[in-house]
């Protein structure tokens, strides 16, 4: 269903996916809505990767959705570890919070109940220097970066064929950004250009270096984590975006097409309108999560673009917040005209809330199921 959609061809209905954030499933379940926990675990460790907290597959067999997102650090079958891989250490514990130093060495304050975003506080590189030296940390020959038991992993989901197998990895501007932060990278995109190069150029080099035992088991469609937008748009000009981007996603992109992977997603939050042309141009031709509050419409990308790119998401979270006769005129309004032709996978703007009652979300679903078919 997901693979003939992303092909634009018209499965038996819209492909449906979905994150959550942890405490929602939380809320639900103590509620007694949810009668299934699909918690792995209770306790909050910022140590540990979020993938350990919620059972995807259960969710997605539990709710009838069609994808689990490899966004982010690695896809949710092959779990790549693409950090530097330093140490992960608590350094202070305030009670409600932590302050951790995590694997790519980015100091950070976390609340132990996951109810916010963490606060960054400092990172590894702050000049060409200190990149020199980190660089030695990035060996794509070390056994730790990859699932154990990875070839039995993959074997066996391509034989159960529930999920498409998708391949993710950190973008360039999610690289910068773990490395140096936001306000020192965007520095640099102006001030220091040639380190900026040298980051992405070894950075794509890496990637693929990784991606290499992946395409010889099965890739089905490339995730790529970006979030450089915000609600005005673009955190760099379109300008900046393809004289120092571009290059180094057709390099990467390149790659996967030739090995047979002709679909690659782009995650990033924000008006990311302004650089679709230029993520096009560098090989990106998929989505998500087309961001409502800052003004993304599929509607009007869809009529723009036709069949060149694939979108996933675009429906309002605050329709979900605010009940049957919000949800059914968003849905109405997306549907009639992202449905026909295939291209479209079905999806809210971003991860499910604790805000979003059960009942408003399990209307949502039953909607989506039947005005989803083709």
């Amino acid at each position: 269903r997901f693979l003939r959609a992303i092909h634009f061809e018209e499965p038996d209905r819209v492909p449906h996916a979905l994150q959550f954030w942890p405490n929602t499933i939380e809320r639900w379940y103590s509620e007694g809505k949810l009668k299934v926990d699909f918690r792995r675990k209770v306790e909050f460790n910022p140590l540990e990767p979020a993938r350990e907290y919620l059972n995807y597959e259960m969710i997605c067999d539990y709710f009838e959705l069609d994808m689990i997102p490899p966004w982010n650090t690695g896809s949710y079958f092959y779990q790549t570890d693409f950090s530097p891989m330093f140490p992960v250490k608590i350094l202070e514990d305030g009670g409600d919070w932590l302050i951790i130093s995590d694997s790519w060495g980015v100091v950070q304050k976390v609340r132990k109940d996951w109810a916010s975003v963490p606060q960054y506080l400092d990172f590894k590189v702050k000049t060409r220097e200190d990149f020199e030296a980190i660089k030695e940390r990035f060996d794509p020959e070390d056994p730790r970066r990859y699932a154990e038991n990875l070839e039995e992993r993959i074997k066996r989901a391509v034989e159960e064929g529930r999920f498409p197998i998708g391949w993710g990895f950190p973008g360039f501007f999610g690289f910068g950004r773990l490395m140096m932060g936001l306000k020192r990278l965007l520095i640099a995109f102006i001030k220091d250009k040639p380190l900026i190069r040298r980051m992405f150029d070894f950075w794509s080099d890496f990637v693929i270096k990784m991606a290499k035992r992946a395409v010889e088991l099965q890739v089905d469609y490339l995730g790529i984590w970006e979030d450089m937008a915000y609600r005005n748009g673009p955190m760099i000009s379109p300008k900046t975006f393809k004289e120092l981007m571009v290059p180094y996603y057709k390099k990467v992109t390149g790659f996967f097409r030739r090995k047979g992977v002709d679909v690659a997603i782009v995650d990033s939050d924000g008006d990311i309108t302004p650089l679709i042309p230029l993520w096009l141009e560098g090989g990106v031709n998929g989505f998500l999560p087309l961001e409502v509050k800052a003004g993304v419409d599929a509607v009007s990308l869809r009529k723009e673009y036709g069949d060149k790119i694939v979108l996933i998401g675009n429906i309002d979270l605050n329709a979900l917040r605010m009940g049957p006769k919000a949800i059914d005129e968003e849905l109405s309004r997306k549907f009639k005209h992202l449905l026909p032709g295939g291209g479209y996978i079905a999806s809210t703007d971003h991860h499910i809330p604790p805000d979003v009652s059960y009942d408003n979300f399990m209307h949502y679903l039953k909607r989506v199921k039947e005005w989803g078919k083709y």
